[in-house]
C-alpha cells in the first residue's frame, strides 16, 4: 500500500495517527460549524445527557475543557437554548445543567451526522478494523488518562 506524502514521515505511526485524526476533525469540524458550533460542544453536549444534572466545573473535568474555555463554551450553548441551568439546592455557588428539549433534539441530530461522517470517514477499514482501531485508541487514551 502507498501511502500519500513523503515516506521519511510515514514510517512514523505519531505523524500517521496525527494526520488522521486532523482529517477527521476537519470533517467533523465542519458539520459542527453548520450549526454554528464548535466540536467541542458535541463532545459537552454528549456529557450533559450522559450525567445530567451536572455543574459546570464537573463537565469541565470531565471533558477536560479548561475551565476559562467552558465558560464562553457554555454560555453559547445557554443562548441558543440548547442547555438549561439552575441554581444547584446543595451548593448555591453553582449551576445544574441539563439539556433542553431544543438542545436534546440537536443533539440527536448532531450524532445522525457524526455518524454518517464516520462511515464516509472509516469507509476504507472493515467492521473488525474499525472496532480493532477504536479498542487500540481507547487503550491507549486510558493510559494517557491516568497518567499522574
Amino acid at each position: 500500500m502507498k501511502l500519500p506524502g513523503h515516506e521519511a514521515i510515514n514510517a512514523y505511526t505519531g505523524f500517521l495517527l496525527r494526520k488522521v485524526s486532523l482529517a477527521s476533525f476537519e470533517g467533523f469540524s465542519e458539520i459542527a460549524a453548520s450549526y454554528g458550533l464548535h466540536p467541542m460542544h458535541f463532545g459537552m453536549l454528549n456529557i450533559i445527557e450522559a450525567e445530567q444534572p451536572i455543574s459546570q466545573q464537573d463537565l469541565s473535568n470531565r471533558s477536560g475543557i479548561d475551565p476559562s474555555t467552558m465558560v464562553a463554551r457554555m454560555d453559547l450553548l445557554y443562548d441558543r437554548g440548547l442547555v438549561e441551568r439552575k441554581r444547584s439546592a446543595e451548593d448555591r455557588r453553582s449551576y445544574e445543567i441539563r439539556l433542553s428539549p431544543s438542545g436534546r433534539k440537536l443533539l440527536i441530530e448532531l450524532r445522525q451526522r457524526a455518524g454518517e461522517w464516520a462511515e464516509q470517514f472509516f469507509a476504507p477499514l472493515t467492521k473488525a478494523e474499525r472496532k480493532q482501531l477504536h479498542e487500540l485508541l481507547a487503550k491507549l487514551a486510558a493510559s494517557i488518562d491516568s497518567e499522574p
